[in-house]
């Protein structure tokens, strides 16, 4: 996924039906992560294109079944 089309993916959803921006959660197959904090990492043009790397940080995983 690009980062161009992870914005437009989050663009679709952004506001909730009271008019206010959505917070955001994430699942994995390891776990539920509710309202982390995520920072850039690390960028780079590499061999391989432009990259970007994301942090989740602070966050307590919720293990689901």
């Amino acid at each position: 996924m690009t980062t161009s089309e992870l914005i437009e993916l989050l663009k679709k959803v952004e506001f909730g039906a009271s008019g206010r921006p959505r917070e955001i959660s994430i699942k994995t197959d390891f776990g539920f992560y509710p309202s982390p904090e995520i920072a850039v990492f690390a960028t780079g043009d590499g061999i391989a294109g432009a990259e970007l790397c994301l942090s989740v940080e602070g966050v307590s995983s919720i293990e689901l079944d």
